[in-house]
């Protein structure tokens, strides 16, 4: 015999007390922890900036933002790690009305962390694919690899000696995969002297 629990609502993940310490997202009524890794919360700053910076340089009419909440459906509610997204999308989402946007934002950015799996990964992709996002990258400071995909086309790989383009979602973006995890080499090794 099996217990069934009650789902949980994405409004009713809205009115839940904060957890200190912890970050959740919603997926299909349950409550899953994010990983919180040192390493994981670098490459994500960093590759918010760095598209921060491209998106300013070039006055493109983009939304960029670090771990923003976007629902997918009544009882699943993602935070990509990073988000692009377009002005004329986000005006849609009355943020002062409270909740999130009920949408993907049109590129989302999940960078992998050692409590991912590949079947959660490709999870979360299709989820952005049916709520409107155009690619999704997955950065994987491991390898240092950055893989876009996009729907109905095959994944591309791009790793440390290449360069990675946002054409199409995000005209003019390039930037060298070496860069995307160059904030990794910035932290000193454990033990190191002045550590």
């Amino acid at each position: 015999m099996t217990t069934q629990t009650r789902k949980i609502t994405v409004d009713e993940f809205w009115e839940m007390a904060a957890d200190p310490g912890h970050r959740y997202e919603l997926v299909d009524g349950e409550l899953f922890d994010m990983d919180g890794a040192s390493r994981h919360g670098r490459v994500t700053v960093w590759i918010g900036s760095i598209l921060s910076g491209c998106i300013q340089d070039n006055d493109l009419p983009f939304d960029v933002g670090v771990c923003t909440g976007f629902q997918m459906s009544p009882y699943t509610l993602r935070f990509p790690d990073v988000h692009v997204t377009r002005w004329d999308r986000m005006a849609e989402y009355d943020e002062d009305a409270g909740g999130w946007p009920r949408f993907a934002p049109d590129v989302a950015i999940e960078v992998v962390s050692p409590s991912n799996t590949p079947a959660e990964l490709a999870r979360k992709t299709e989820e952005y694919f049916a709520n409107g996002a155009q690619a999704v990258w997955i950065a994987d400071p491991v390898p240092r690899t950055v893989a876009i995909r996009r729907p109905g086309v095959a994944e591309q790989v791009f790793g440390v000696g290449e360069t990675l383009y946002g054409e199409p979602e995000i005209p003019g973006f390039t930037c060298a995969v070496a860069e995307i995890f160059a904030v990794l080499d910035r932290m000193p090794k454990p033990g190191a002297e002045g550590s």
